[in-house]
């Protein structure tokens, strides 16, 4: 187990679910995170416990308002900020950032370089991973319910798919956010800045209409899993 970079500040609070958490410090400098040593961060219940309690390691950084209780991991160089709760039995690790006030539970599994954000509520046996952006009022809780695809498209970058409340969808692409209905309307604005050969420019276009198609595939599977 890698050794921890933080301590209790002796600071203790109750939290909406009843939960009593405890506020942490930084013990050593984490330059990957921008912290220093002696910097106060966020509540956690309890760390390096016998099973059942939350857990943190490695260069993992909470702070803010954020909270973690329940049989949570936070591991790697995860970091959790704002007013996010990460509780169940849920595990974070890896590059990923849970800001806002998002909500992470159940058997959730976030990883990799994941972006987490606004109301997001995660939870069931959900797995966000590689480079997905999440926000807003997003609602998932099963695996399915994110679709990450990428690099693709004149930017080279990743699109994101996920549910939302009330069954709808939002979807990602680089720096723009949409829907699946608004993509391609999206992609002929901007083509008319593209300097790239014809070739390059029909196989991005390609591109985004091949996940325009897997994403309404993939909603529609939502629809048919909520009516059953």
């Amino acid at each position: 187990m890698a050794e921890r970079s933080y301590e209790f500040t002796g600071i203790e609070k109750v939290n909406a679910w009843g939960i009593t958490v405890r506020q942490i410090r930084a013990t050593r400098d984490i330059p990957r995170h921008g912290v220093k040593a002696g910097e106060v961060g966020g509540w956690v219940e309890s760390a390096d416990l016998p099973s059942g309690d939350a857990r943190i390691f490695g260069d993992a950084w909470i702070f803010g308002d954020a909270q973690i209780f329940g049989d949570a991991r936070i591991f790697g160089d995860a970091r959790i900020s704002g007013d996010a709760w990460i509780f169940g039995d849920a595990w974070i690790s890896g590059d990923a950032r849970i800001s806002g006030d998002a909500r992470i539970s159940g058997d959730a599994r976030i990883s990799g370089d994941a972006r987490i954000s606004g109301d997001a509520q995660i939870s069931g046996d959900a797995r966000i991973s590689g480079d997905a952006q999440i926000s807003g009022d997003a609602q998932i809780d099963r695996a399915w319910q994110c679709l990450v695809v990428g690099p693709i498209g004149s930017e080279n970058v990743y699109a994101t798919l996920y549910r939302t409340a009330n069954g709808r969808h939002r979807l990602h692409v680089g720096c723009w956010e949409g829907t699946l209905g608004t993509l391609m309307a999206e992609v002929k604005r901007r083509r008319l800045r593209w300097t790239a050969d014809e070739a390059t420019q029909e196989l991005w276009v390609a591109q985004y209409r091949a996940l325009r198609r897997l994403g309404r595939a993939t909603v529609v599977r939502w629809a048919e899993a909520e009516g059953q």
